[in-house]
C-alpha cells in the first residue's frame, strides 16, 4: 500500500508556533521506516535559476546542493544516501520508485511560506520493517535563492544547500525536530545556511535509523534480533527467518 503525504520546511517565523516543545529531540516519521538500500536521489539538472555560480559554470546551485547532501548525511553514516545530477530530460513523478529533487514544484504543493517539501508517504505496510520505496522533493521557485559559492554573497535570499539537506532528511525517514538549530528543525531564516551542517541532534537521529549499517534493521527495530526464535520472515529485524520448522531463528 502506498500513500501520499509531505513534509515542508517553512519561513522562520511561521513554523515556530506549530512545533511541540515538550520533547527536545529528533523525530522519526511514523510508522518508522527506512530504505532497504541507500537511495540514489536524482537532482534536477537545471538547478535554481536565481543562483549565479562563479567562473561561468552555470549549474545554478545544483552541484553545491549535491555536495552538501552527500557531505552532511554520509558524514554521519557512510553510504546512507547518494545524491547525483539527473539527466537534462529527467521526469519528476510521484510514486515511481525514483527519488527526485526538483528545483521547481511540478506538484503545486509548496506555496505561501513553504520553501520546499518532500513527499514521504510511499512505503511498504504490513508486518516487519517498513521500507521506503520513493520520496520526492519540490522547491518553491517564487523565493530568491543563493548558494555558498555565489560571488555576491547573500542578501534577502535562502541558501539552497541547507534547505535541501533538510529535505533529504525527510527522504531518509525523519519528521521535524524540536531542537532549534538542528537541520531537521522546521523553519529557517534568510541567509542562514546552518541546516547544511548536521547538529548533534541530527547525528543522533541518523545513527538511530541507520547507524548499524544494515539499512535500518537495527538501531531501534522492535522485531526479533539475530539469533532469536521466529516463525516467519516478518518476525525478524533482518527479514530472514531460517531453519527447520520446529526450530527457526532470525539470521
Amino acid at each position: 500500500m502506498k500513500r501520499i503525504s509531505s513534509s515542508k520546511i517553512l519561513l522562520g517565523a511561521l513554523a515556530i508556533s506549530l512545533v511541540a516543545t515538550s520533547i527536545s529531540a529528533y523525530v522519526i516519521l511514523k510508522p518508522r521506516r527506512t530504505w532497504k538500500k541507500p537511495p540514489t536521489v536524482i537532482v534536477d539538472n537545471s538547478g535554481q535559476a536565481s543562483i549565479d555560480d562563479p567562473g561561468g559554470q552555470k549549474d545554478h546551485g545544483r552541484d553545491e546542493t549535491i555536495m552538501a547532501i552527500n557531505s552532511a548525511w554520509n558524514g554521519a553514516v557512510a553510504g546512507v544516501v547518494n545524491a547525483v545530477p539527473g539527466p537534462v530530460d529527467g521526469v519528476w513523478a510521484l510514486g515511481d520508485g525514483t527519488p527526485m529533487l526538483s528545483f521547481e514544484d511540478p506538484s503545486g504543493a509548496c506555496t505561501g511560506n513553504c520553501l520546499a517539501a518532500t513527499f514521504t508517504g510511499f512505503f511498504t505496510v504490513g508486518r516487519g520493517p517498513k521500507r521506503i520505496v520513493d520520496a520526492d522533493i519540490v522547491t518553491n521557485a517564487n523565493f530568491q535563492w543563493t548558494s555558498e559559492t555565489e560571488p555576491d554573497g547573500c542578501s534577502d535570499e535562502f541558501f539552497i544547500e541547507g534547505v535541501h539537506v533538510h529535505e533529504v532528511g525527510h527522504v531518509l525517514g525523519f519528521d521535524h525536530s524540536n531542537v532549534s538549530g538542528a537541520t531537521m528543525f522546521p523553519s529557517v531564516s534568510l541567509c542562514n545556511n546552518g541546516p547544511a551542517d548536521l547538529s548533534q541532534d541530527d547525528i543522533d537521529g541518523i545513527l538511530d535509523l541507520y547507524g548499524d549499517g544494515d539499512g535500518g534493521n537495527g538501531g531501534g527495530c522492535e522485531l526479533a534480533p539475530k539469533g532469536a526464535s521466529c516463525n516467519i520472515n516478518d518476525d525478524c529485524c533482518s527479514g530472514k527467518c531460517r531453519g527447520p520448522s520446529s526450530n527457526k531463528s532470525c539470521k
